[in-house]
C-alpha cells in the first residue's frame, strides 16, 4: 500500500522547487509557493508526529517500531487487544500531558462508541499500566500518561551483561 504521505512530500518539493524559479520574476508568488512548502512539511512532520505517537504496540517486546516491515512481517506477534490499543490512543493524545478517567471514557464513546463500567475502564487501566503500555502518574489516582520515547529507546535486555573491561 502506497504511503499517501510521500505524496504531500513530492507536493512541498515542487513547491519549493517552483519558489525557487519564480524568485526573479515574481517575487510575491515565490512567498506564496514557500509558505504552501512550509505548510505542507509541518503537514507532514505532524502527521510523522502523530503516526509515531499512536502506533500499534507489541506487549512482548517493547517498541519495534524503528523495525523494516520485512521484519516485523517475520515475527510471531501476539495482538494487542483492541480495547488495550483504543486506551493508549486515547492517552497518547494527551500529548504528554496527563489524562484523567473521565476524559478516558468521553473519548472512548466519542471515538469509538464503546460504553464500558468505569470500574471495568479502571481495572484495564491499571492492567496496562503494569504492562508498561501507559504510566499511572504517581500521587494521583486514575490519571495516566504515554511513556516516553526516551524510556523505551534507552532500555535493552542486552545492557546489563556488558563488560566494561572488554576492549572492543
Amino acid at each position: 500500500m502506497a504511503d499517501h504521505l510521500e505524496s504531500v512530500k513530492a507536493l512541498a518539493r515542487n513547491y519549493r522547487s517552483w519558489a525557487k524559479s519564480n524568485s526573479d520574476e515574481k517575487p510575491d508568488v515565490a512567498r506564496r509557493q514557500t509558505g504552501h512548502a512550509e505548510a505542507l512539511e509541518k503537514v507532514v512532520a505532524e502527521v510523522e508526529d502523530a503516526r509515531y505517537r499512536l502506533r500499534p504496540l507489541s506487549t512482548e517486546y517493547g517498541d519495534i517500531s524503528d523495525l523494516p516491515p520485512e521484519v516485523v512481517a517475520e515475527l510471531n506477534l501476539a495482538r494487542v487487544d483492541e480495547l488495550e490499543q483504543q486506551l493508549r490512543d486515547i492517552v497518547a493524545a494527551g500529548d504528554g500531558k496527563d489524562v484523567g478517567l473521565d476524559p478516558i471514557i468521553i473519548e472512548l464513546w466519542r471515538r469509538h462508541k464503546i460504553s464500558q463500567p468505569r470500574r471495568f475502564i479502571m481495572n484495564k487501566l491499571y492492567r496496562m499500566a503494569q504492562k508498561g503500555l501507559i504510566e499511572s502518574v504517581e500521587g494521583r489516582k486514575g490519571v495516566y500518561v504515554v511513556p516516553k520515547r526516551s524510556a523505551w529507546a534507552s532500555t535493552s535486555p542486552f545492557d546489563s551483561d556488558l563488560d566494561d573491561d572488554v576492549p572492543f
